[in-house]
């Protein structure tokens, strides 16, 4: 069963900028190796993480936007968390998870990060994650 996840905008920030580990968390859901969901609230944010810390062009964040809509199922939050009094802009994050029923949110984010898990959901950075799951697949190829 395929693991479902919750990206943190800094992931994917990072892994359109930087790559590395990030990357391949975002290329795992472009291969279909993990299901990954986002709200709406979580692609504004990453749009206006593009547009004003970044500088891209509204075409340029279409691309990317039209580019993470290929391989990201769209969720609708029907329920609001408040679990991150220190920055509840990051409530998103858990929203969506509960939402989809996630296995895991990878953030880099210090806040989320802290709760290390909220109802059952792990949250982990991409290195663990990219740990954990490698480590699955070498115990599934034995």
């Amino acid at each position: 069963m395929l693991k479902k996840i919750v990206i943190d905008t800094n992931v994917y920030i990072s892994a359109i900028f930087w790559g590395g580990k990030p990357r391949s968390v975002v290329d795992m859901g472009r291969n279909k190796k993990i299901m990954i969901f986002a709200s709406s609230e979580i692609g504004e944010e990453i749009s206006e993480k593009l547009k004003k810390k970044f500088k891209l062009s509204e075409d340029e964040v279409s691309q990317i936007l039209f580019d993470f809509s290929s391989f990201i199922s769209p969720v609708k939050v029907t329920k609001k968390y408040q679990v991150i009094p220190d920055d509840p802009d990051d409530d998103k994050f858990i929203e969506c998870a509960m939402e989809c029923c996630a296995d895991y949110i990878i953030s880099g984010d210090k806040h989320l990060l802290n709760l290390k898990e909220y109802s059952g959901i792990k949250i982990i950075n991409a290195s663990e994650f990219l740990s954990i799951f490698n480590h699955f697949q070498d115990v599934e190829n034995k």
